[in-house]
């Protein structure tokens, strides 16, 4: 998410970028946000073992309970809520394998 006073940039260009181009872009994300959500909630059910890191994707990871289907926390992170530890994973901590 953008932060409200924060000057974004455009990643081509590096102009900065207006109130509609910030809304659009705002949107874009939450759009994706939402998608991976939906796909994830697609093949994973409450009370499937997952796989993940409840920090930085280093060793090996973690079995742990989904508790919630996924979602979109705050407005910034799409997570899955999980029993055994953690709180919520961040959907780019879950493990493919």
């Amino acid at each position: 998410m953008i932060a409200p006073n924060a000057t974004a940039r455009c990643r081509t260009c590096g102009t900065a970028l207006t109130p509609r181009e910030r809304q659009k872009e705002a949107a874009e994300a939450q759009a994706a946000m939402q998608a991976a959500c939906d796909a994830f909630n697609a093949t994973h059910a409450v009370g499937d073992v997952i796989r993940c890191w409840t920090g930085p994707r280093e060793g090996a990871p973690v079995l742990r309970v989904i508790k919630a289907p996924a979602e979109i926390l705050r407005g910034h992170t799409a997570v899955v809520f999980v029993s055994g530890g953690g709180g919520c994973i961040a959907l780019s901590h879950i493990s493919d394998a």
